[in-house]
């Protein structure tokens, strides 16, 4: 199943005791539309606030001769507004939404310029001007192949952490890194401003760590940091060095890629074209 949602009034992707999660809401619909408990596999965990276009998630189907289309619609009937599937399809063998993805993509936008209520919940608003060369500079230092743990939270990016003992650490690789312009969603009120969005694809990620990556570029992006400190904190492999954190509010985990998928090429800048 590929999952769309909006994660304002979501804890987070995973099941989490007394909270409100996706995972939880999704397996309560399951377990009503076939009256028998239905475990899934989730490809991305997503923070309390984090939105997904494109959450891939797996599960043993418990009635192979229904239709799939209606199971589709099933489930949709059986989950709130703010949860949807968006495509559904079987899958011979033990597919595994997590262990057999090959990449992940994930997408941060942030508006740059006066303040917009209609798009508050899906951007990081900021003021200052932004310099977007600047950031997509920045941004592409951190592709390929190298350990990112001065950008992960949670613990795993200081010195004693024991995701160092991990089969691969800390390190990860990173597929496209692309910051761009482009054109807002919601109409003609935003003259004075720009949308800015921060792409990410890799072959695995660390806590927190698209949310690092756009408030470190937004740090460039502002002027406070020139672009070489992408490579100074890259190389310092420690998290304290890497800066704080973006909301999770601009975040949506964007698509999953799986055997031979390949990422799009980086989209162009919608106001240099």
């Amino acid at each position: 199943m590929v999952l769309q949602y909006d994660g304002t009034g979501f804890a987070g992707s995973q099941l989490q005791a007394g909270m409100r999660t996706v995972q939880g809401e999704l397996e309560a619909a399951l377990n009503e539309l076939f009256h028998e408990p239905v475990k899934t596999a989730f490809a991305g965990r997503t923070d309390r606030g984090v939105h997904a276009v494109g959450q891939v998630v797996s599960c043993l189907d418990p009635r192979p001769v229904w239709g799939i289309e209606a199971v589709g619609k099933a489930l949709n009937a059986r989950l709130a507004d703010d949860l949807a599937v968006g495509a559904i399809e079987r899958r011979p063998g033990r597919f595994h939404a997590r262990y057999d993805a090959a990449w992940r993509e994930y997408r941060y936008r942030i508006w740059n310029g006066p303040s917009q209520p209609l798009p508050r919940g899906q951007v990081w608003q900021r003021a200052e001007p932004l310099d977007v060369a600047a950031m997509a500079s920045g941004a592409v230092r951190l592709l390929g192949r190298q350990d990112l743990a001065a950008l992960a939270s949670g613990g795993a990016g200081v010195p004693w952490s024991d995701w160092r003992d991990r089969p691969r650490g800390t390190v990860r690789t990173v597929l496209r890194c692309h910051c761009r312009r482009m054109e807002p969603w919601w109409g003609p009120g935003h003259q004075g401003g720009q949308l800015v969005e921060l792409r990410i694809v890799a072959d695995g990620f660390l806590p927190r760590l698209v949310r690092n990556v756009a408030a470190l570029l937004v740090e460039v992006g502002r002027g406070a940091r020139p672009v070489g400190w992408v490579d100074e904190v890259l190389a310092s492999q420690d998290r304290r060095v890497g800066g704080g954190a973006a909301p999770p509010h601009g975040l949506t985990l964007w698509k999953v890629g799986y055997g031979a998928d390949v990422p799009d090429p980086d989209p162009v800048d919608d106001k240099a074209a």
